[in-house]
């Protein structure tokens, strides 16, 4: 009865944001932009004929986790189609190889919702994490087509919070079948009598290991970083500035390396004003100039992960907005890391400062601690990379008993 009365309220909130979105000029650039490409969705999205295996992710981050599953996913069907939540995710995405059709994923309102899982008409729709839909998730039951959840991770505040148990406990009994990133999420779901469900871990680790090998060239950062320390700031936030730029305006010690998190306007222009001498931009760096700066300001989508084989020391920005960012990345290329105190839904974290190989900061007093004690203790990529390789080899999910379940519908 509750569920009903949250659906309800749930479609009448929709209703309502659906008919300020007329108003454009109201929202943020980022969100006037997300509104165009709603409005675009039903135009540029082709009906399919022959049924896809329809891949949900809210951005490039969960689809990293689902990348791995692609050429597996390819035997049983090998039409592929994948929505975005994020605009972000839409707009950079580039494994166009390994895909048919692309789209941004339709407003959550039941006609929409209707519409749109029509002209998709997938045989089976597999989200990534926990970017669950309840119109989109009601409909698929309602045809009876199959779902699944790859990763499921429910962080333990929302384990404790009442609306949340409500709304998860109605949505994921609507699933065939849910694969859990962790205990904790499996035993929730236990409690909640959803028992369709099995541990599997982080698939990201996977696809992280494969990019690690990759040999990809990148002459401007091998130069830039070329026998000295350097320190890469990825997908730093609002919230990191006051902390990084201090330690970036006086460490010439260090070469720096910095990616916002939103590549945009604003972001360039903080980083502009912040510093005084001169620095870098990726995308209009010339190999003449890396010899005069020490600070080189990454403005262009996709480089981040490629980067981390150059540097020593990764500061994971977003741990003083939401939560940090990936740290497996940084990891895997043996980088010391730095982050700050919202890392507490990644259970890496523990691992790696536990082992010395990770500092948690709290302002930029900590951060040039952090910095100094890691070159104190002469902190080499060989003495992390016999702690990290271990780690990774452990963590390598077993791929099949997902592959083999999808595969029972083919």
């Amino acid at each position: 009865m509750i569920s009903k009365y949250l659906l309800l309220n749930y479609n009448i909130i929709l209703k309502l944001i659906s008919l300020l979105t007329f108003f454009k000029f109201l929202y943020p650039n980022k969100y006037r932009k997300w509104i165009v490409e709603q409005n675009n969705i039903f135009i540029k999205f082709k009906k399919n004929t022959i049924k896809p295996i329809w891949i949900h992710c809210s951005s490039l981050g969960e689809y990293e986790e689902i990348k791995i599953l692609i050429p597996e996913l390819k035997k049983i069907n090998s039409n592929i189609n994948i929505t975005f939540f994020s605009l972000s995710g839409y707009q950079n995405f580039k494994d166009y190889h390994l895909i048919n059709q692309i789209s941004c994923l339709p407003f959550d309102s039941k006609s929409n919702m209707k519409k749109f899982i029509n002209l998709i008409n997938p045989m089976m729709v597999i989200i990534a994490k926990n970017d669950i839909w309840p119109n989109m998730i009601t409909y698929l039951n309602k045809k009876n087509i199959p779902s699944y959840v790859i990763g499921f991770k429910l962080n333990e505040n929302k384990q404790h919070n009442w609306l949340t148990n409500i709304y998860y406990e109605n949505i994921l009994t609507k699933f065939n079948f849910i694969f859990c990133e962790n205990q904790a999420s499996f035993k929730f779901l236990r409690k909640k009598n959803i028992l369709n469900n099995i541990v599997i871990g982080n698939t990201r680790i996977n696809q992280i290991i494969i990019d690690s090998k990759i040999n990809l060239e990148n002459t401007l950062i091998s130069e830039f970083t070329a026998n000295k320390k350097t320190i890469v700031y990825g997908s730093v936030e609002d919230g990191d500035y006051d902390k990084i730029i201090k330690t970036i305006n006086k460490r010439y010690d260090f070469m720096h390396i910095i990616i916002p998190h939103e590549i945009n306007k604003k972001n360039i222009q903080i980083l502009k004003r912040n510093f005084p001498q001169k620095v870098l931009f990726y995308s209009k760096a010339k190999k003449s100039d890396l010899k005069k700066n020490n600070i080189l300001i990454i403005d262009v989508f996709g480089v981040l992960k490629h980067i981390y084989k150059f540097t020593d020391i990764a500061y994971i920005g977003g741990g003083f907005n939401n939560g940090i960012h990936n740290t497996l990345e940084a990891a895997i290329h043996n980088n010391f890391m730095i982050f700050g105190p919202r890392h507490t839904n990644f259970s890496e974290t523990f691992f790696f400062i536990e082992k010395n190989i990770a500092a948690v900061i709290n302002n930029n007093l900590e951060l040039e601690k952090s910095i100094n004690y890691f070159i104190k203790k002469d902190i080499g990529k060989k003495e992390i990379h016999k702690i990290t390789s271990s780690y990774f080899k452990k963590q390598v999910v077993n791929l099949q008993p997902i592959i083999e379940n999808l595969s029972s519908l083919k």
